[in-house]
């Protein structure tokens, strides 16, 4: 396949014309003999979205613990121009996390008919019930290596981040005892700036959903966004209008640069599907105008997809070129996986969007194939 006369977003993340090979499936910039071309004149090539931290959409999700959830929930992503995904696992009991994880493995090793899955996002159950959010307050509990283990290795060892609140009691010895294993994210966390920092210097690298669910930045107790902030790792930011103003997503941006903020969309079941109300991790859940909220107003996830926070983003004024890298190499980065797709790279898998100049999507091509 042939990507003729588009505007590529080449792997050093800027912007200029030119032609884009795809051979066996992998990236190529020099087998321009392909008959099988796509005109991409007045089009941008961008590398496709990965959206590590999303629950499900369209009435699944993959708690459901079911290979047609994360079938038809990579569909979705794919059509909504997210190449490769981390299906989130939240807190939830043993026995359904343990079904969840089985299905994702499952679902890897058949193949799935839209978006490639890229590991497994294990946001709990080892949180603060101060800040526990819309995750299940009934089965929270405290860091166990043992119950990870049977949970990775329940998916084929396919955890690639796990996100726990680092001042619960033993939350230490796990980020030690598995931060090369997995990567390690704080959130749901009432930590303060010292507790957080230690958590950093023992091995965690991203910050969950960055300033929801946790203690709030303040001038005299930072906490763990100050901790984030000032430790250099990956700030997860759903950037959807309603989760974060357009002037915190700005101070993120100018504080941690374009290459540790990574965007994610956070959906839950409910995302394509009109206001009603819809199961999350065993909790009832309103939508009202596309706002997901608890019975007592608890922001419960998010139903806007990836592309549209991207787009988002980019209103609020980050710059178009450090938007796609924000949700496609940065992702990848924060969960290990860059070295197989997030960037218009020679030989990584070809994982690509072909996008309109309103950023609406053209082709999405998929390991090489167009998704249809």
């Amino acid at each position: 396949m042939l990507l003729k006369n588009g505007n590529i977003l080449y792997d050093d993340f800027t912007f200029r014309s030119g032609d884009l090979s795809i051979s066996g499936g992998k990236i190529t910039f020099d087998d321009t003999s392909s008959k099988d071309v796509i005109d991409c004149t007045d089009c941008y090539v961008v590398p496709g979205l990965i959206d590590i931290h999303t629950h499900g959409a369209e009435g699944f999700d993959a708690l459901d613990g079911s290979f047609e959830a994360i079938d038809e929930i990579s569909k979705f992503m794919a059509s909504n121009g997210v190449t490769t995904y981390l299906p989130n696992i939240m807190t939830q009991s043993h026995e359904n996390m343990l079904a969840a994880a089985k299905s994702v493995r499952e679902a890897y090793k058949k193949g799935v008919g839209g978006a490639n899955i890229g590991g497994i996002y294990m946001e709990g159950p080892y949180f603060s019930e101060k800040h526990k959010g819309a995750q299940n307050f009934n089965y929270l509990r405290l860091p166990s290596t043992k119950e990870f283990d049977e949970l990775n290795a329940a998916s084929g060892n396919l955890v690639r981040i796990i996100s726990l609140a680092p001042e619960l009691d033993g939350a230490f010895d796990f980020i030690k005892a598995k931060k090369d294993t997995v990567r390690i994210a704080m959130g749901h966390t009432d930590a303060d700036y010292d507790t957080a920092m230690t958590a950093i210097s023992l091995g965690a690298s991203v910050l969950t959903h960055s300033f929801n669910a946790m203690r709030g930045l303040h001038h005299r107790n930072p906490n763990a966004i100050g901790a984030a902030l000032d430790g250099g790792i990956f700030c997860e930011c759903i950037c959807d209008g309603f989760h974060l103003s357009g002037t915190v997503v700005r101070m993120l941006y100018k504080t941690v640069g374009a290459d540790k903020m990574v965007l994610i969309s956070d959906n839950i079941r409910a995302t394509g599907l009109p206001d009603g109300v819809c199961d999350s991790g065993g909790l009832e859940v309103f939508i009202k105008n596309g706002e997901a909220r608890l019975a007592d107003g608890t922001i419960a996830g998010s139903t806007t997809p990836l592309l549209s926070c991207m787009k988002k983003a980019v209103t609020f004024g980050v710059k178009l070129e450090d938007a796609f890298k924000m949700a496609s190499l940065n992702p990848a980065k924060a969960a290990g996986i860059d070295d197989i797709t997030g960037s218009l790279t020679e030989g990584k898998r070809a994982d690509v969007l072909i996008l309109n100049k309103d950023l609406s999507i053209k082709n999405v091509i998929i390991g090489g194939r167009i998704y249809k």
